[in-house]
């Protein structure tokens, strides 16, 4: 039995720092994966520490040794270790619901800092970011985060203007969400500040919106919206933007209230019955012939004045002109009542000649007409007829779809095809007829709610000057509104004549609105005069160059850059000179491009030259003189300069290919050297296999066969550092090899002692027979240390004998002794005892008395050891602490 198999022990528990580490961090014993807790927080190496933290990887311990341990190092990969596993980038992290769990109680703000930045979950990341409150990696968060949902989040945080200004102006192009959603919290906050820009431009936008939904005739829900929204602004609005909001809105809840819309149509139709009424009465006035028909048409006018006097409430345009018409005819008919009834009749009479002279004029003239266009009217009035009809189920469709812009469209195809038709079908009339009355309806509505965002649009123009707004910006909100005025008018298809007052308004305030930016203007027309003349002196100097006969290539190409520039950049110059300029700059801009293609092609001529004089080498004998020559054709290739692109590159790989012919030429002697010293590689890599084989064989070699590797690695003079490391590595091994068998050939004595003491032990302790002992000891080496002593301890025993404990002082001086020669120091309570002893050791050699050599002295203790007789269990303790001591002394045995 081997000393070492008897005092063995797990790897992990070895006293050598390296093989423990290497244990805890492979080895699969399951003593060591239940001692790895321990190992974490008990090792005196901070490597092995490490290494059981690492496999055991517990987040728990992994916090507490991150801040507990007392090496920084340890610490620092604890806490590396519990980042990775808390943010799931650890292949042994727990759940996701763990780690959220586990991050809800920490309080280190730069764990959850990191956590927030570098999770691969955007659950945890969005976890670890509501308990960050660092404002700038908040705002990072919302630009960077890969999740849609954690930027939102983070935007949630983020609360100051200066903030969301940044994030709308990052995100303008790469997140439209988060920019937009950041620019209404920025509104919100500037609203919510009192800022009278953003509130006015805010009032005017719900307003405009407002007034498109009632245009377009349908969008509930954005009304809706709309009204939200203007409920947190309202009392901060400017009146003018209050009163045009609350008008639209006004408008848009008539358009959807149905008995609004029925009072509407009805006030249409009264409107109507009263002028068809007055043009009858008109029409009756002209062919009366007595004071009797006067008085007829007096009474229907009576009977007319009741349903005008309700109409004529609403104070509006369409029915102020309805009542100056009335008051005009009463009038007439009051004064025809008064007229005496001779001339009453004689100009009654005149009046009825006049009438039928007119008539009959009419009467011919249409005679003709139709006669002229009876032919061609025939050919095309199936063709307009189906026109006709579909143009008329249109406008009903768009009519009853309340969608009025549609409507005009189309009511203007209907009107188009009438004109054309000149006679409707009567198979159409009833329906057109419909089609005319439902129009005039919505015709009334939409002039009523136009002349309303007609009168917003005069007050926004008186105020615009006021706005500060840039003068680009004023003149396109001019423009805009110039625009929807034009299309109002355009959609309603009215004639001019119907607003000339307002009209006028509005372009005075047009005129008045444009006066603060004409001093803009002014300043821009200047600095495009400047421009206009920069450009021109640019396009002078291009000129001059290009004619001059010898110009850098560089320079060159600086003007043709600012040439270019120049003519993407004619913004800068006045609109008149800009195609003059233009074509001026092209000009000069193919000028410098044939100058360029002149120079390339002197450039492609000397590389031409190149060529042919780099494949005359090939015909050099001499190999160092071509390849001199070849080295200078290259030095002057790089001088030659550039020419086209794809031109160099071609010449380039017909002058590359040629050089190469003349290099070629030398790469069979460098082949030659380096299949030489691939060889001679080949050859110590050899050496150093055959070295490794000896030194794995776990064997002593013949001293002769290592003698001759040696000698051949000395004769091929190896520089290869890897190979140098390597055979010395395998050098190394085989003497570690010797100095292993040479150890165990110094502690066989030892080995074979143990081995028959451990029997010796065992017969003591009545756990084997005399015959099993006898038999175990003739199996054993023969006993050569402290046999006469082990003998005379073990007779006694075999022969049954009654043997008497050994001498527990004895035993004790023994193990101090040898704790003593192996560097051990003895418990607290045999201190004093070891000084004694130490004591008189230095007695002795002050007497004269040499100390034994340490071997002699191991020799002596284990001899003394054997001779004390049987150890009774109460003193199993000191057996232990020599036994320990024992392979100590060995360790250092020399």
């Amino acid at each position: 039995m081997s000393l070492a198999r008897f005092f063995s022990k797990p790897r992990w528990q070895s006293k050598d720092e390296s093989v423990r580490r290497d244990a805890v961090a492979t080895d699969k014993h399951p003593e060591l994966i239940d001692s790895l807790p321990r190992l974490v927080r008990e090792d005196t190496d901070p490597g092995v520490r490490i290494a059981a933290l690492k496999r055991l990887a517990d987040p728990g311990l992994a916090q507490a040794m991150a801040t507990d341990d007392r090496d920084e190092g340890v610490r620092k990969t604890a806490r590396n270790l519990w980042i990775e596993l808390l943010a799931g980038t650890h292949a042994a992290a727990p759940s996701l619901v763990d780690r959220i769990r586990l991050l809800r109680a920490q309080d280190d703000q730069r764990l959850i800092e990191q956590i927030a930045t570098t999770a691969p979950e955007a659950d945890l990341r969005l976890a670890a970011l509501q308990r960050v409150d660092k404002a700038a990696l908040i705002l990072d968060r919302v630009t960077a985060d890969p999740d849609a949902a954690v930027r939102l989040a983070a935007l949630e945080r983020v609360g100051e203007e200066a903030q969301l200004a940044r994030i709308v102006e990052r995100t303008r192009k790469t997140d439209k969400t988060i920019s937009r959603l950041a620019n209404e919290r920025l509104e919100t906050l500037r609203v919510e500040r009192g800022d009278p820009a953003t509130i006015e431009a805010r009032a005017r936008q719900l307003c405009e919106q407002m007034e498109r939904v009632l245009r377009e005739g349908d969008g509930s829900d954005e009304a809706t919206r709309i009204a939200a929204t203007w409920q947190r602004i309202a009392d901060k609005a400017t009146p003018q933007l209050v009163t045009r909001y609350e008008n639209a809105r006004e408008l848009y809840d008539l358009s959807r209230d149905p008995d609004q819309i029925a009072k509407l149509r009805q006030r249409a139709l009264d409107r109507q019955h009263i002028e068809s009424e007055l043009a009858a009465i008109e029409q009756g006035l002209g062919s009366a012939s007595a004071r009797t028909d006067c008085e007829a048409l007096q009474q229907r006018f009576g009977t007319l004045a009741e349903l005008h006097s309700a109409y004529a409430n609403d104070n509006d345009e369409a029915s102020a002109a309805v009542s100056v018409r009335f008051t005009r005819l009463g009038a007439r008919l009051a004064a025809l009542q008064s007229m005496p009834e001779t001339i009453e009749s004689e100009a009654m009479a005149i009046a009825q000649a006049e009438a039928r002279l007119d008539q009959e004029a009419a009467n011919a003239a249409r005679s003709e007409h139709l006669a002229a266009t009876r032919a061609e009217q025939a050919s095309r009035q199936k063709e307009a007829t189906e026109a006709l009809h579909a143009a008329i189920v249109a406008t009903s469709e768009a009519i009853q779809a309340g969608k009025s812009a549609e409507a005009h469209q189309c009511h203007a195809k209907v009107s188009r095809l009438r004109r054309q038709m000149k006679v409707v079908p009567a198979a159409l009339r009833d329906s057109l007829a419909d089609i005319e009355s439902e129009y005039a309806k919505i015709a009334e509505w939409q002039r009523w709610s136009d002349n309303e965002r007609r009168q917003q649009l005069c007050e926004e123009l008186e105020v615009l000057p006021e706005t500060g707004l840039h003068p680009d910006a004023l003149a396109t909100r001019v423009r805009e509104i110039q625009a929807e005025w034009a299309h109002m008018d355009q959609i309603e298809a009215r004639p001019a004549r119907a607003a000339d007052g307002i009209a006028r308004r509005f372009r005075a305030l047009c005129q008045k609105a444009i006066e603060p930016a004409k001093p803009y203007f002014e300043k821009r027309d200047e600095l495009r005069k400047q421009g206009t003349g920069e450009t021109a002196a640019l396009i002078a100097e291009v000129r001059a160059a290009v004619a001059a006969e010898e110009i850098d290539s560089r320079a060159l190409a600086d003007l043709r850059k600012q040439a270019a520039d120049a003519l993407r950049s004619l913004d800068r110059v006045g609109p008149r000179e800009r195609k003059n300029l233009a074509a001026e700059l092209k000009a000069v801009l193919t000028a410098i491009d044939g100058r360029v293609d002149a120079q390339h092609a002197l450039v492609e001529t000397a590389k031409t030259d190149l060529i042919a004089r780099a494949v005359a080498l090939s015909e050099v004998s001499d190999l160092r003189t071509a390849m001199s020559q070849a080295r200078d054709l290259q030095k002057v290739w790089q001088k030659s300069g550039n020419g086209r692109r794809s031109r160099d590159q071609a010449q380039w790989k017909q002058f590359r290919a040629a050089l190469d012919a003349v290099f070629a030429r030398a790469d069979s002697e460098r082949d030659a050297r380096a299949a030489e010293e691939k060889q001679v590689l080949e050859s110590a890599a050899a050496l150093c296999a055959e070295l490794e084989a000896l030194a794995a064989a776990g064997s002593i070699p013949e001293r002769s066969d290592v003698q001759r590797i040696e000698n051949d690695w000395r004769a091929l003079g190896i520089r290869d550092a890897a190979l140098r490391q390597r055979f010395e590595s395998a050098r190394d091994s085989l003497a570690r090899i010797g100095a292993r068998h040479a150890r165990q050939q110094r502690r066989a004595e030892f080995d074979i002692w143990l081995a028959h003491y451990s029997l010796c032990r065992n017969l003591e302790r009545g756990e084997i027979e005399s015959s099993v002992f006898e038999s175990s000891r003739s199996a054993l080496a023969p006993l050569t240390l402290a046999a006469v002593e082990l003998d005379s301890r073990i007779e006694p025993v075999v022969a049954g004998d009654e043997v008497s404990d050994s001498d527990v002082d004895a035993l004790r001086d023994c193990v101090l002794e040898i704790e003593q020669l192996a560097g051990i120091e003895p418990p607290s309570e045999d201190r004093q005892r070891r000084m004694d002893l130490q004591v008189e050791k230095l007695s002795a050699r002050m007497r004269g008395v040499q100390a034994p050599a340490p071997g002699n002295a191991l020799r002596d203790l284990i001899a003394t050891w054997s001779s004390l007789g049987p150890i009774s269990d109460e003193d199993s303790v000191l057996e232990s602490r020599f036994k320990h001591a024992l392979l100590a002394s060995l360790e250092t045995l020399d």
